[in-house]
């Protein structure tokens, strides 16, 4: 969790420097949004897809403590090559190369999550590694703003050391958990956890079938695509946007997202908690639950970015119902997420998770990247980046009532999820038997061979000692008397 978070820093270290970037490189306001806030977070997240493919299927094939401690590795050394770049071309690479390493750490977190606990306490569990995720990236928000204000390029290397440090006692020290060792049922939990076998990675009949027929599983990635086109404006623009538009100072605007960042930290770790609860009552009001929160989370920021228009300027006697919309937005919008997080792992067979949320993962980053780039391209269109940041959140009302519905899908997803388990289970069984078996007879058979061997050995070594007693002229000769008779 504590590389998890580092590596998440990484996010937000470009977004509080973006006009210093844009001096560096010559840009002016529209190319800084258009390149920077754009086209450099696209370049940003689309590596990210390629990590996220490639986490996936390799959390099921090797450690995944190896593959979190490698990925840990690239992200430090691509923060390390930001501080050298020039041009932005240098900076393109560099952030595609970090893209690529951040990618690929959720699956193979959310794939140890699956192992390390329960169906019923992955709520509080995904809770807790969207809370270490979202610290991270405060974290990077804040150490870009204080040392940004110096140096744009320190905070990567202030990022860097201790993402490499993580990844080396990661290496070290962490242990690997047993693959389904937390699933319910007797059989299943013998078999996985007792009788040897292994998860295997591959595309077999049963899980493409499983995925295909899995209703949850589109509801729930339709919170990463379109539904997290939002959260890349927000987590990009936010800054920028409390600054130049608002008029706020950078220490202002940095005690704003602090406010905003504490605010979702509680919304996640609350949201996680009731989840849990809800599980414990009936599994399918966890749906529900993050559908009304998905949706009332658009209120909210729909005020914050139109603010100017509705209030007029931001002034200090009201800066405190403006913090409390900063803390509702905070809270509401962060509340669903341990939910939809548990609800990807409880449908889901344990040899298909690390794939599926590399599939969320993957148009998560492709909603953030994609987002950026359209709002910096219909900003002109709609006659500012406040009004296209409100038409933004739009994609949160409709993806909130697409999760609504897996109020009907989700208890028959996670009862088939069960029976292609036991199916499994049975199947491994017949092929361990069979396994024991061919060992057994072949175990008998070696130890016949063996002691035909050790029988046949005696009786040559008898021949050979007659041969030492007796020579052959005169054991010939007392033959021959005793068949004479004497």
């Amino acid at each position: 969790l504590v590389a998890l978070g580092f590596m998440y820093s990484v996010h937000n270290l470009i977004a509080p420097n973006m006009t210093a970037i844009a001096k560096l490189f010559h840009f002016d306001a529209y190319e800084r949004d258009a390149y920077i806030g754009g086209e450099l977070t696209l370049f940003f997240y689309f590596p990210g897809v390629i990590g996220a493919l490639l986490a996936g299927l390799l959390s099921g094939m090797m450690e995944r403590r190896m593959l979190l401690a490698a990925l840990a590795l690239i992200t430090s050394v691509s923060c390390l090559l930001t501080t050298c770049v020039h041009t932005f071309g240098e900076l393109v690479w560099a952030r595609a190369i970090t893209g690529l390493g951040i990618g690929g750490s959720l699956p193979v977190v959310y794939s140890l999550v699956g192992d390390w606990f329960p169906a019923r306490r992955r709520a509080s569990a995904t809770a807790i590694v969207t809370a270490a995720s979202g610290c991270g990236v405060f974290a990077g928000q804040c150490i870009a703003t204080l040392m940004g204000s110096v140096d744009w390029r320190w905070p990567f290397l202030v990022i860097a050391v201790p993402s490499a440090i993580t990844a080396g006692l990661i290496w070290w020290f962490a242990e690997e958990p047993v693959r389904g060792g937390q699933e319910d049922g007797v059989e299943t939990l013998s078999l996985y956890q007792h009788a040897g076998y292994r998860y295997a990675p591959g595309l077999s009949a049963r899980h493409l079938r499983a995925l295909m027929h899995n209703k949850t599983n589109m509801l729930v990635i339709l919170q990463a695509f379109p539904g997290n086109i939002p959260w890349g404006v927000i987590i990009v623009y936010i800054h920028d946007f409390l600054v130049q538009d608002l008029g706020l100072s950078r220490r202002s605007a940095l005690g704003a997202i602090t406010t905003l960042a504490a605010a979702a930290f509680a919304g996640i770790l609350t949201g996680g908690f009731i989840g849990e609860r809800l599980y414990g009552g009936h599994s399918k009001r966890i749906a529900m639950f993050g559908g009304v929160c998905n949706i009332a989370r658009a209120f909210p920021f729909f005020i914050l970015f139109g603010w100017k228009r509705f209030f007029g300027p931001l002034e200090h006697s009201s800066e405190g119902f403006f913090f409390v919309l900063l803390m509702a937005g905070g809270f509401l919008a962060t509340m669903a997420s341990p939910c939809t997080g548990a609800m990807l792992l409880n449908v889901n067979l344990p040899e298909s998770r690390g794939s599926v949320v590399a599939m969320y993962s993957v148009l998560d980053d492709l909603s953030k990247g994609f987002g950026t780039l359209f709002i910096s391209m219909i900003v002109r269109l709609v006659g500012g980046r406040a009004v296209a940041y409100q038409i933004s959140l739009l994609l949160w009302v409709l993806t909130g009532v697409a999760l609504l519905h897996a109020w009907y899908t989700y208890d028959e997803d996670e009862a088939q999820m069960r029976r292609h388990l036991d199916e499994a289970a049975l199947e491994s069984m017949v092929l361990i038997s069979k396994q024991r078996a061919q060992s057994a007879i072949r175990d008998r058979a070696k130890r016949a061979g063996e002691a035909h061997y050790a029988q046949k050995s005696i009786g040559a070594r008898r021949d050979q000692l007659s041969d030492l007693q007796w020579p052959s002229s005169r054991r010939a000769a007392f033959e021959a008397r005793m068949a004479n008779g004497g």
